[in-house]
């Protein structure tokens, strides 16, 4: 049986992100600010490889793609490579950016950046696969009336966390987040949905002012930013006080989260083959009615 003890109040939750919010966003700014560079860096070669292409298809009207030289077949060849390259950047840079966000937050802000992110280099592919299930059973749940959907993502709030700090595994990390969640389930709920409410007005109010005003866009910018480093900061200590205040047992199950998320994909597909088999047996296209003439009436 697990041992339950209440979280402390959401304003020491609150003030204690606030501090170590001020501690590490200027290492926030650099990791966003690599991950962004590395990103245009990326677009431009794209952009570089694409012109030769481009050039000549505005130049012949897209008649070229008829008459197209080894030049052309090379360039477009290497056009998809790039596309699939800039894919699995925009993947790879969604993967290693928060598990570096969570070693900053841990401590690791005297490390050197590119060092920091070659740390990532362990967890990435138990992250990128974990997460590639967990994305499936919410989306699972999300055909299932919506609702499940949300709640099973909640429960799999601190998987990030226990996999990169407890460096569990997979199914692991799955099931100790589920029951972190569900054993203070209402504390929790309760923390995360004023972190979003306070977002999301005061991302409202600056959405309103700032209409045509390109400072107060500015500042809007700026302010989702630096509420989502927050946010981390925020999420990574509620993490640190759900898992000190729970006592994990041998075995911890989530079949019901596997079997409502089935029940949503196998609706899904249902569905599809039932739009299929329906659109098979519409009606032939009716041909052109012909008009009667008045005079021959």
């Amino acid at each position: 049986m697990a041992e339950k003890k209440s979280l402390s109040s959401i304003q020491q939750l609150a003030t204690d992100a606030w501090e170590l919010f001020k501690k590490t966003w200027v290492f926030y700014l650099k990791l966003l600010g690599l991950s962004f560079a590395y990103i245009f860096l990326v677009v431009l070669v794209g952009i570089l490889i694409s012109l030769p292409i481009t050039f000549v298809a505005i130049g012949s009207g897209l008649r070229f793609f008829n008459h197209m030289t080894p030049f052309h077949y090379a360039t477009l060849i290497l056009f998809i490579l790039w596309i699939i390259f800039f894919i699995v950047s925009v993947i790879s840079v969604e993967i290693i950016v928060p598990i570096a966000g969570i070693f900053i937050l841990q401590g690791k802000r005297t490390t050197p950046i590119f060092d920091l992110l070659k740390s990532t280099k362990p967890f990435f592919w138990q992250y990128f696969l974990t997460m590639l299930i967990c994305g499936f059973l919410s989306v699972g749940g999300m055909f299932l009336v919506i609702i499940p959907g949300f709640l099973i993502a909640f429960f799999f709030i601190f998987v990030m966390y226990e996999i990169v700090l407890e460096k569990q595994k997979g199914l692991a990390a799955l099931k100790r987040s589920y029951f972190m969640v569900k054993s203070h389930f209402w504390e929790v709920l309760g923390r995360f949905v004023v972190l979003e409410v306070v977002y999301l007005i005061i991302l409202g109010i600056l959405t309103k002012l700032a209409a045509g005003d390109a400072l107060l866009g500015l500042v809007r910018f700026l302010y989702i930013l630096f509420f989502s480093w927050y946010a981390w900061a925020y999420m990574f200590l509620l993490y640190k006080e759900v898992k000190a205040r729970t006592t994990f047992p041998e075995k911890i199950s989530i079949t019901w989260i596997w079997i409502v998320s089935v029940i949503g994909w196998l609706l899904l597909v249902l569905l599809f083959v039932s739009l299929i088999i329906g659109l098979a047996h519409l009606p032939m296209q009716l041909g052109p009615i012909h008009r009667v003439s008045p005079n021959a009436v």
